[in-house]
């Protein structure tokens, strides 16, 4: 009941904005002016209530000078008088382009962290031929072509710009599914690295694998499954030797890392501009001092509390450890065959020189398909074109989990399964509660400073903030029960009910309140609909607005604007703050869990000791090191050590090395009584890059 109230209450909000939009009367452009409208009532004597001796419409607010009486007139005069709506003024800046340049353009640089799937772009260059034969002069006809090709590019502007349009207001809709997707993921990647630190392969070839399966998931997770088959593919390329040559361990430790590292820094892609993006709302929260009545920087700075949601997003999306580019993962498995995706869409011709490329990869483009319709007339493309493609945000959780139900760990290790379960409490404690946080702060504070700026009370601009909120809630409870049903086998009804089409119905509704609620609440505000007689009565008179005729106030820079300021920077600051804090946890996040994942593949390539013997050279550089100090000779098996030095060294190369490790492993098995016992000692030439191993034969067991 809880939920349908919710989703009853979302539309009838809804479906005010609907209404008050119709009777705005919008073919009455610039019709309605506050300031005339106060005048016109003036002259007519037509303010009702309380009237003041002092009737001043229009002040501004100036040091000194006391606030503005109240003065009210009936709606009934209002939309008789001054219908319409009132478009903004080109010359005052604050009435749109503050909110554009301070705020949304902004949020487009965090918009372009966020991972993405799709995007609009078209490969033409415009590099027409017949320039090559327009004079004689080579030259000449090469820079025309170019100075052409230069001028024609200016028509992918176009598109770019829808693009980039689009993706915001894609990133604005779907917000709520983003936050779950992503703390959802970066839940079982804490889980993960923790459970692979602890996990003790010893000289278990097994568990060096099942520990490589994990760490991949971690770096690359993100990817689909069907797709390349990266899950067998990528582990197989890094290929972890158990105890084999120095080479191969390092290369294989160099593959993981790099995989870790191709996810960009968390301070480069969002702690910087998160700096940048303070800035508008600092100066904002000081114009307020200087101008504590300024109805228009109190409403931008409301629309933009709203769009720090943006900012939420890009954070969580860039504290995650797998990479947003499926490039590196696809340049360590060695795969080429994603590079004809744009053969199967586009002629090649003012798009790619095929010339050199494998005939397999150059597909006929003689029939026309849907995908080559949608690339070459509408420009939708893949952004990555590689075999290997990354699944969107929102999906990255579930994608992580069926990553790991496919790892040997969660096959064979029932530790590993219970660890990676979460119980109901655990959803909503662990994932939903901080993205309730994460959506609900930016519209409650955007809300609060739109709801007490004179009109105050629910009207448009709190209204439509007050719809995003819920639809984003709404939205953001739907993809954790879809989460969590598609990780459980419960709950078939359910798992039915939240897959497919079906999830798009339940959720398609409260994006369409979202895009209204959000980006065409803030359309509205910049051109100036929400300027009429309707917006400036109370939400609760709309439904019979003509019986109930409201009262309103025409008067500016009264006590009550004034007052209403605190409330304006407070707001402000909350939500600065609280990005602020945000931003700092998720640096730290990625931080630690990077760093434990660097431990872990450090550790899994330090062989362990047995029966007193270390291979290789023990790492001491942490103070955690489980070798202690850097022992240069170790006994076998507690043998004379007058003996032992007494024999002369022999140097052992790499193949030998894993010799020397078979045949410990055959004697501390039981299997042989009578091998030889070998001394291993390491000379350190150069400290960390060449290592020497030098045994030498001992006596037999029966003869010592």
């Amino acid at each position: 009941m809880a939920r349908l109230g919710a989703i009853l209450g979302c539309g009838f909000s809804f479906g005010f904005l609907c209404w008050l939009i119709l009777l705005c009367n919008v073919g009455l452009v610039n019709g309605y002016n506050a300031n005339a409208c106060c005048n016109l009532a003036k002259d007519e004597g037509a303010f009702v209530g309380l009237v003041p001796d002092n009737q001043t419409c229009g002040q501004s607010y100036e040091l000194g000078l006391p606030p503005a009486e109240p003065l009210f007139i009936s709606y009934s005069f209002c939309s008789s008088r001054c219908s319409g709506i009132q478009l903004s003024n080109v010359t005052k800046v604050n009435e749109w382009i503050a909110p554009i340049a301070q705020f949304v353009m902004p949020s487009i640089i965090f918009s372009m962290t966020i991972p993405r799937r799709m995007k609009i772009e078209f490969a033409t260059l415009f590099e027409f031929q017949w320039p090559k034969t327009l004079t004689r002069f080579g030259w000449l006809n090469s820079f025309v072509q170019l100075f052409i090709s230069l001028l024609c590019f200016t028509i992918i502007l176009i598109p770019v710009a829808i693009d980039t349009i689009i993706w915001i207001a894609v990133i604005i809709v779907g917000a709520g599914n983003m936050l779950v997707g992503g703390l959802y993921e970066a839940h079982l990647d804490y889980r993960i690295v923790n459970y692979v630190r602890n996990l003790d392969h010893g000289t278990d070839e097994g568990k060096l694998r099942m520990k490589r399966e994990l760490l991949v998931t971690v770096t690359s997770g993100n990817l689909l499954l069907e797709n390349g088959n990266p899950q067998v593919s990528i582990p197989r390329s890094i290929t972890i030797p158990g105890l084999d040559t120095i080479e191969g361990d390092q290369s294989s430790r160099f593959r993981l890392l790099n995989l870790l590292g191709s996810q960009s820094s968390f301070g480069g892609t969002v702690g910087s501009p998160v700096l940048f993006y303070l800035a508008p709302f600092i100066y904002t929260i000081l114009d307020l001092l200087q101008k504590p009545s300024d109805e228009d920087s109190a409403i931008s700075l409301s629309f933009g509390i709203e769009l720090m949601i943006i900012v939420h997003v890009a954070i969580i999306s860039g504290c995650l450890l797998a990479s947003n580019n499926p490039n590196t993962a696809a340049g360590i498995v060695g795969t080429d065959r994603g590079w004809g995706y744009r053969q199967q869409c586009l002629k090649p011709t003012h798009s790619f020189h095929l010339r050199g490329r494998p005939e397999s990869h150059v597909q006929s483009t003689s029939q026309w398909t849907w995908s080559r319709f949608s690339h070459s007339v509408l420009g939708w493309s893949k952004v990555y074109e590689t075999e290997f493609q990354p699944v969107s945000l929102w999906s990255r959780g579930t994608n992580k989990m069926k990553w790991i139900k496919r790892t040997r760990a969660w096959r064979e290790e029932e530790s590993f399964r219970e660890l990676m379960k979460l119980t109901w409490s655990g959803w909503i404690l662990k994932v939903f509660v901080p993205a309730f946080f994460l959506v609900l702060v930016p519209p409650v504070t955007g809300g609060i400073v739109a709801y007490v700026t004179p009109p105050p009370g629910v009207g448009c601009r709190s209204l439509s903030i007050i719809i995003y909120g819920c639809c984003q809630i709404c939205s953001a409870v739907l993809a954790l029960i879809r989460c969590a049903l598609e990780d459980d086998d419960r709950g078939i009804f359910l798992q039915y009910l939240f897959t497919g089409w079906r999830y798009w119905a339940l959720s398609s509704f409260f994006w369409f309140g979202s895009l209204v609620g959000a980006v065409g609440g803030m359309l509205m505000q910049i051109i100036g609909i929400f300027r009429n007689c309707v917006c400036r009565a109370h939400a609760t008179s709309w439904w019979n607005i003509n019986k109930v005729n409201p009262a309103i106030n025409m008067a500016t820079d009264t006590q009550e604007a004034r007052d209403s300021s605190y409330w304006w920077m407070w707001m402000g600051a909350i939500s600065t703050v609280f990005m602020v804090v945000v931003c700092y946890v998720g640096w730290w996040y990625q931080r630690l869990v990077k760093r434990r994942f660097e431990f872990a593949v450090e550790e899994m390539y330090i062989p362990p000791r047995i029966d007193g013997l270390a291979i290789g050279r023990p790492s001491t550089d942490r103070p955690d090191s489980p070798f202690g100090s850097n022992d240069d000779t170790e006994p076998l098996l507690g043998r004379d050590q007058e003996a032992l030095q007494s024999l002369e060294p022999v140097r052992l190369g790499s193949r030998a090395k894993g010799q020397v490790w078979n045949s410990m492993m055959a004697q501390k098995n039981g299997s042989s009584s009578s091998l030889p016992l070998i001394r291993v000692s390491v000379d350190e030439e150069e400290r960390g890059e060449v290592e020497a191993y030098k045994m030498s034969p001992l006596p037999s067991p029966k003869t010592t």
